[in-house]
């Protein structure tokens, strides 16, 4: 889990780049399980991804990183918290 802060005018712009360009980039990972981008509202995004195992979540990081840096250079985004574990509880529907 990511949490970033971003001017809140450039939520969508985010959210159509993460889709755009992130996500093709990290879904043929072995292990990848999933990607999610939450609009938190006042500027908050939250980002969660999901492998079958932390080797496979840390597959992406690099991806992510680079991702950042070269896609994201015009955005004012800030990492403000992280986080890692393993899921304990999950419903799909």
């Amino acid at each position: 889990m990511r949490k970033y802060k971003i001017d809140p005018d450039q939520m969508d712009e985010l959210s159509r780049r993460v889709a755009d360009v992130f996500v093709p980039r990290i879904s043929d990972a072995p292990g990848f399980a999933g990607y999610y981008l939450v609009d938190a509202g006042n500027g908050i995004a939250i980002t969660f991804t999901l492998g079958e195992d932390p080797d496979a979540v840390a597959s992406t990081m690099d991806t992510a990183v680079d991702f950042v840096s070269s896609e994201l250079a015009d955005l004012e985004i800030e990492r403000v918290e992280a986080a890692h574990g393993d899921v304990t509880v999950s419903q799909a529907g």
